[in-house]
């Protein structure tokens, strides 16, 4: 078995940090003591608490698997591959939801999550997009839609503040909500037969 590298148990640290704390009360202090190793060992691997968020929530999403599922999805159907896409998504949510929503505050405060919200954000509005450009080549996208309109609307409506309201304030079960939105997105923006 592999040695975990000091790089990887900050930041597995980071992430419980953030889950037990939320990402404002993250110092990379906590951070490096949760790991064994002194704050100065931090700044070794991390210039900053922005840049270790960074790098805290992409490894969270490779080791959770969510990038092998959305490189899977890619290998299907486009229109298979989109609703499968969705799925996984919804399927990460929970795991993800807290530090997501932290980091969202962050960003709109602009504090040291703002990156690390940004770089999350961005990346899944590119996965989502490639999904709608694969819509597009095989003419499985309503006429009304373009693919940037298409990209930008299936972003919103899967955003992790939208899951949250439905499930947390709302009270919807997470399947009725995975359920009901991503039957909405192939309602609004699929042709019935491309």
């Amino acid at each position: 078995m592999a040695e975990t590298s000091t790089r990887d148990r900050l930041l597995d640290a980071a992430w419980s940090e953030a889950v037990e704390r939320g990402t404002s009360a993250l110092t990379l202090a906590a951070v490096g003591a949760r790991a064994g190793v002194t704050r100065q060992a931090v700044y070794l691997h991390f210039a900053n608490r922005a840049t270790l968020l960074v790098a805290m929530a992409r490894r969270v999403d490779e080791t959770s698997g969510f990038r092998r599922h959305v490189r899977d999805a890619q290998d299907l159907p486009p229109l298979k591959g989109f609703r499968r896409l969705l799925e996984h998504w919804f399927d990460y949510l929970p795991t993800i939801i807290d530090v997501a929503l932290a980091l969202e505050a962050a960003h709109l405060t602009n504090g040291d999550g703002a990156e690390a919200y940004r770089d999350r954000m961005q990346d899944w509005w590119t996965g989502i997009r490639q999904a709608v450009e694969r819509l597009v080549a095989v003419n499985a996208l309503t006429p009304r839609w373009t693919g940037d309109r298409a990209t930008d609307w299936v972003w919103a409506c899967v955003h992790p503040a939208a899951y949250h309201h439905l499930r947390t304030e709302r009270h919807w079960p997470h399947d009725d909500v995975a359920r009901q939105i991503i039957g909405q997105l192939e309602r609004e923006l699929l042709v019935t037969e491309p």
